[in-house]
């Protein structure tokens, strides 16, 4: 299960989003991470929304539900660790949960930050001199329409 909220009181219960408000919050992690990363991003697009596909998930039992992913590439960075920590503090901000942040130390190869949304999303920055990634896992939905490729 991907979602941290356990149905807290007027909050829906893990899984019971919508495809379309956790492929909505899943679209605007994407584009708020794009915005805060100090690099361009040539092949994103926030308008562009067709061709997601959501991949199996577990909500009650295995792969019940769907949850959209997607990796994108951007360009360099020439701090990464600069640019991590950037992200840190924004992601902070906006109530985000600091997972992991690697560093093996080789500025070739940049550092990884990872995070959770407050609705449990991954959210992952990975800045390097040659390029970037930015990774988002989406929130697990219960929603059938989760099964269909986006339009």
């Amino acid at each position: 299960m991907n979602s941290t909220n356990d149905g807290q009181q007027g909050e829906p219960r893990p899984g019971e989003r919508s495809a379309e408000e956790v492929f909505t919050d899943f679209m605007d992690a994407i584009d708020d991470t794009v915005k805060h990363s100090g690099t361009d991003w040539p092949i994103w697009d926030r308008n562009h929304t067709a061709g997601f596909f959501a991949q199996p998930c577990s909500v009650h039992k295995r792969d019940d539900g769907r949850a959209y992913q997607t990796q994108i590439e951007g360009g360099p960075i020439d701090d990464p660790q600069a640019a991590v920590d950037r992200m840190k503090a924004h992601w902070e901000s906006k109530g985000y949960k600091i997972g992991n942040i690697f560093d093996d130390g080789n500025p070739a190869t940049g550092v990884q930050i990872n995070a959770r949304t407050p609705r449990g999303m991954l959210v992952q920055f990975s800045p390097t001199p040659n390029g970037s990634l930015i990774v988002v896992v989406g929130e697990c939905t219960l929603d059938p329409a989760a099964r269909k490729n986006t339009t």
